[in-house]
């Protein structure tokens, strides 16, 4: 008796140790269950769960309610395709074709809410279990500010590229390993290769002989003392001259060059133009130069500075206008008056030097710009001494021939004009000489001849 009450008694203890336990642990999952809750609803990142075949929305935090638009009734009524932009729903069904079971970084996607404002996220996701049934649970991170910031960038970027590309001048940037970033397409044009030639490649490698020069040199000055330099350099290779301009940057440094190959063969030219000029003009002795609108002077020959040496003392450079005696060179200075007014002409002057008669030419031409603007005087003064001696011995002589022709025409042809008269007078038949008078009729009249044709010669001079 005393046994089956012991008995009883344990059974009774025992069930209740069972009970309270029982109690105790659903009390547990109760509290684990609402503290999931809890958490789950009051995490800040959107969260949801859906059925892993269905699609169907199981359950949806605050978070994800705040950023699609739905309350929480409406969402638990749509599926995963719901969230999504048609053009996005054939590439979440081939990614659902071999999802794993663990976590998995699902990438950047589009999503749209309630208004259907689009809007990218980057989705985190996991296979789970959620009441009883096979679903997956999601974290959604909203990047949209981001790929939008991107999106920008991007854009701003290939308008860069594309201005850059637009340019007619060269620009290419290298990194501080000297490694090419970007070259726009007037710099492939100027080096003669493509930017997916060079492009990663280190410049000074992928052009062996760039460093020939002032190249190296210069763009490693720019690089470590970041300071901007600007130099003019012959590729040789190519041929090609540039005028450069470098500029430190963030990551190393810019170039942005100037192809003056042209400009360099035009200056070559003009330089060797220049110096067969001053060959022709230094190997005359007669005096070239020219003057600006304030008569100073802008070039000379060196006959020209030869001549201003002996009146001076002074050497090209050193002379002004103060240092010639001005009433020797106001003839000058008035015929440039003439020129500047847009005459061209030449003149004559007489002076004497050492105690002798010089005569001089002097020649003055405009100067003119491209807009038919007179901006100085070219003059050329030539030593015609010789030649004005010349012209006064034959003035000179001139002058007696017309004295003989004179004499021919009027003393000489008088008295022959008398003997041929006389000659008629005589009686040829009674004469002792009759033979001998024809032929000196004959030799009067062929004087008389000989003196008219002296005379036809010299009227005019006459």
């Amino acid at each position: 008796m005393e046994i089956a009450v012991i008995a009883l008694a344990l059974i009774i203890i025992v069930g209740l140790v069972l009970y309270i336990r029982l109690r105790k642990q659903r009390q547990n999952q109760e509290d684990s269950a609402d503290d999931y809750k809890r958490l789950f609803d009051g995490i800040p990142t959107p969260m949801y769960i859906y059925d892993a075949e269905t699609f169907r929305f199981l359950a949806v935090n605050d978070a994800a309610i705040e950023q699609y638009g739905y309350t929480r009734e409406e969402f638990l009524n749509l599926k995963l395709t719901d969230i999504r932009p048609p053009e996005e729903i054939p590439a979440l069904l081939k990614f659902h074709e071999s999802l794993p079971e663990g976590h998995v970084n699902a990438g950047r996607m589009l999503h749209w809410n309630k208004a259907r404002q689009r809007f990218y996220v980057s989705v985190y996701t996991h296979a789970t279990i959620f009441e009883g049934k096979g679903a997956r649970q999601v974290l959604i991170v909203n990047i949209d500010e981001k790929m939008r910031a991107e999106q920008i960038l991007l854009e701003k970027s290939a308008e860069i590229e594309n201005m850059l590309d637009s340019i007619t001048d060269g620009f290419y940037a290298l990194n501080k390993n000297w490694e090419v970033t970007f070259m726009n397409k007037a710099a492939e044009q100027a080096l003669s290769c493509t930017r997916e030639e060079v492009m990663g490649k280190n410049l000074w490698d992928f052009f062996p002989r760039s460093r020939e020069g002032r190249f190296y040199e210069e763009y490693e000055r720019a690089m470590n003392e970041r300071v901007s330099v600007h130099f003019e350099e012959l590729y040789a290779p190519l041929g090609v001259w540039g005028a450069l301009n470098v500029y430190p940057t963030k990551d190393g440094i810019a170039v942005y060059f100037v192809d003056i190959t042209e400009q360099k063969k035009i200056q070559e030219k003009i330089y060797i133009d220049g110096q067969n000029l001053r060959a022709i003009i230094n190997n005359t002795r007669d005096l070239i130069w020219s003057v600006d609108r304030q008569s100073n002077i802008i070039t000379g020959n060196q006959a020209f500075w030869d001549r201003v040496k002996q009146l001076t003392g002074k050497n090209e450079g050193e002379v002004t206008n103060a240092d010639f005696v001005q009433e020797r060179v106001k003839v000058f200075f008035d015929s440039y008056e003439r020129a500047f007014a847009g005459e061209a002409f030449s003149i004559v002057r007489q002076r004497e030097f050492n105690g002798q008669q010089v005569y001089e030419e002097l020649s003055f031409n405009p100067i003119r710009d491209l807009h038919d603007q007179v901006i100085g005087v070219n003059c050329f003064l030539r030593d015609i001494t010789v030649a004005q001696e010349h012209l006064h011995k034959i003035e000179d002589q001139n002058k007696r021939l017309r004295e003989i022709a004179w004499i021919q025409s009027h003393r000489v042809r008088a008295p022959l004009a008398s003997i041929l008269g006389l000659i008629q007078l005589c009686d040829l038949n009674d004469s002792p000489n009759a033979e001998i008078i024809p032929l000196l009729k004959k030799s009067a009249q062929d004087l008389d001849h000989v003196i008219m044709d002296i005379t036809k010669l010299t009227d005019d001079l006459i």
